[in-house]
């Protein structure tokens, strides 16, 4: 169903008499653009907090225009959930002249990616439903009974002060001379209508703001308390003022309480869409998403409150608004889904789950919602919020299978789910799969990663002549001039800054190095942790620990296996697998489908259809002949048997490393993340 301003209300009423009986919701938006800044653009190697100052900073200047609700209700006498999907267009038309006026940005690429699928503009600009923050309209309805008590109007539940009471005008008004004829005309037309019994007002043509103004102070002034004066806006946007008759002080009274009544009704209606978010928050509902990290900010900025300054904030505010989320991509990408699921874009995921050993639940469309049934409108909102929720709850189901009975349906509330509860997917990042909204985020070892500055023109095959006698490299580029590098085999590490001698034209610094450059601590801080005795180590709050960690990069209070995860969800359901195969603790979660870096040349899994390995039983009859060989040139040659004993031991060494190196986990690392 497409919401605008026309059909809100309707839209509204439904949601309301539903959504607290329903099951989980389902998001999506559509923005105006992504980035507006290459300096904003997300890099492999950022921290949780790097990631969400480039965000918050450089995406939330575009507007969410288009915003997707499905609401999941589930039946447990005929087992099928009924949705009522909604396709909002949101737009912060102005309410008045001060009223909040947004600024926002465009991307063209992102313009042209929604006309490609069909976006209506002309529905959005002209229809788009108005919204407030909480902030804003409670600034704007104190600025109305402000208003309204100067005037002497009764504030509920508060008396009029009289520092809000306009002055009278004292004298006469000084009117510039080229506006005199014009207000003498006003005069002549007032008079006529308080001469006129059968005329109760009249309308006078629009005018500007300093005619108004004098329009006012010539009312008040010639014709004091028989007037009632004022000013309405035209369907063209045009501001005039009416003129009305007042037959009694006590009429005035009441007309100006009507008048605040309605200003305030206004504003109420002005608050649009943020009532939406509003009613989902107080439902306590789950909340599911797809790669959604930058739909969760765009909705906390645009109809909660402005974003706050940093990523421990920003955990807190998510969790006010929304308490409970799951991002299906961070589950498609965890064990046991990945598995079976070798791309977590939303519609290959949403096709892949339609085979074994996944069951689509039965879904069925509430009555009026017909739009969905079989078309396939990918990158409009209200689908893709269909869709999601749709794989949400075959993955959930899935998770079914490993109880002991197996069940046929997981509830939104089971334990099942909480490995993934509450986190969400971070783009384009190499070795911090989520942002943990709950807790402290993973902190990986990064001492196998190096900043590295060079001229302009470098490409990336200079940065693998550099790093040659390490092997094969990850390249994460900044900017023109500089790049992470990640190596492959993270045991050379230590070798880099020993072998890589400085150069004329680039700079080599270890990762940690760089990030205590660009952070450094507190002077006050340092001198403080010199003076101050040791203490004795304390348990930390969530708040507490992600603070350490951010203000002190370089000596992380806690470090978390990425294994943790995985490990959450053998615990729950490992020991009762039943039907299907138990879930392994110990197997990496969140790694990449394609892997992570490609395997060296000389390295083979063992394995491989068509790659045979030595079995141990040759290489230790070639080592026995190998030994011999080197006796017999002992004897022979006893000058040379410390250069001939280092050349056998070398070879030895090769054929060994055959045996020892090409696990799995060996050859999945450091390679391109899929596009998100």
């Amino acid at each position: 169903m497409d919401v605008t301003r026309k059909n809100f209300k309707e839209a509204l009423g439904v949601i309301s008499s539903v959504l607290n009986d329903s099951s989980f919701v389902a998001i999506d938006g559509e923005f105006t653009g992504l980035h507006y800044d290459s300096r904003y653009m997300p890099n492999a190697f950022d921290t949780p907090e790097e990631r969400y100052q480039k965000l918050r900073q450089g995406s939330v200047d575009f507007l969410l225009v288009q915003f997707g609700l499905c609401i999941f209700k589930y039946n447990g006498k005929s087992s099928k959930y009924t949705v009522y999907p909604f396709n909002f267009y949101v737009f912060p038309t102005p309410l008045n002249r001060h009223a909040p006026d947004p600024r926002f940005l465009c991307q063209s690429s992102s313009i042209d990616f929604l006309v490609s699928h069909n976006f209506d503009f002309n529905k959005l600009f002209r229809e788009g439903i108005p919204y407030l923050t909480s902030n804003s309209a409670r600034t704007m309805r104190e600025e109305i009974l402000q208003k309204y008590a100067g005037q002497g109007v009764t504030i509920p539940n508060k008396e009029p002060s009289p520092a809000f009471r306009t002055p009278q005008a004292k004298g006469p008004i000084i009117i510039p001379d080229e506006h005199k004829e014009f207000i003498n005309q006003i005069v002549a037309k007032t008079e006529q209508l308080l001469k006129d019994n059968d005329r109760t007002s009249i309308q006078l043509d629009p005018c500007n703001g300093f005619q108004r103004k004098l329009i006012y102070q010539t009312m008040e002034t010639k014709f004091q308390t028989k007037l009632i004066v004022e000013t309405k806006t035209g369907e063209k946007k045009e501001r005039y003022i009416e003129i009305t008759k007042a037959t009694s002080e006590e009429d005035k009274r009441k007309r100006d309480e009507l008048k605040m009544q309605a200003d305030l009704d206004e504003i109420d209606d002005a608050i649009g869409f943020s009532k939406v978010i509003d009613m989902i928050s107080e439902s306590g509902r789950l909340v599911v998403g797809h790669n959604m990290i930058l739909d969760l900010m765009h909705t906390l900025d645009q109809f909660s409150c402005r974003l706050p300054d940093n990523l421990i904030e920003f955990k807190n505010m998510s969790h006010c608004v929304f308490h409970r989320v799951v991002d299906t991509k961070v589950m498609a990408s965890t064990h046991p889904f990945k598995e079976f699921i070798m791309n977590s874009a939303l519609n290959d995921l949403h096709s892949r789950l339609q085979d074994n050993p996944f069951v689509p639940p039965s879904i069925e469309m509430a009555s009026n919602f017909n739009g969905y049934k079989k078309a396939e409108n990918y990158h409009e909102a209200g689908y893709d919020a269909f869709i999601t929720g749709q794989c949400f709850a075959i993955m959930a189901n899935f998770l079914g299978t490993f109880m002991d009975p197996p069940k046929h349906r997981v509830s939104p509330s089971s334990q099942f789910l909480e490995p993934f509860m509450n986190k969400i997917h971070l783009m384009r990042s190499l070795d911090i799969p989520y942002l943990n909204l709950n807790g402290p985020d993973l902190q990986p070892s990064r001492n196998h990663v190096f900043h590295v500055t060079f001229p302009k023109e470098w490409r990336t095959s200079d940065l693998h002549q550099l790093f040659s006698p390490f092997g094969s490299i990850y390249v994460g580029w900044i900017g023109d001039t500089e790049a992470f590098v990640s190596l492959y085999k993270a045991a050379e590490a230590s070798m880099v800054m020993k072998t890589i001698k400085k150069g004329e034209n680039y700079t080599v610094t270890p990762y940690k190095n760089f990030k205590r450059g660009v952070y450094p601590e507190d002077n006050a801080e340092k001198e403080r942790k010199i003076v101050s005795p040791p203490q004795e180590e304390k348990s930390l709050t969530v708040a507490e620990m992600d603070k350490a960690n951010i203000e002190e990069p370089g000596k992380r209070k806690r470090r978390i296996s990425s294994l943790e995860a995985d490990a959450e969800v053998a615990v729950l359901m490992g020991t009762v697998a039943k039907r299907k195969k138990p879930m392994d603790p110990t197997v990496a979660p969140f790694v990449s489908r394609k892997g992570v870096k490609p395997p060296l040349p000389e390295v083979t899994e063992e394995g491989d259809p068509g790659v045979e390995i030595e079995d141990k039983d040759k290489v230790k009859e070639k080592h026995e002949d190998k030994v011999k060989e080197k006796d017999e040139v002992e004897s022979e040659h006893i000058g040379t048997s410390k250069k001939v004993e280092e050349e056998i031991d070398n070879k030895e060494g090769k054929k060994e490393n055959l045996l020892t190196e090409g696990t799995d986990e060996d050859v999945k690392m450091f390679e391109e993340c899929e596009s998100w």
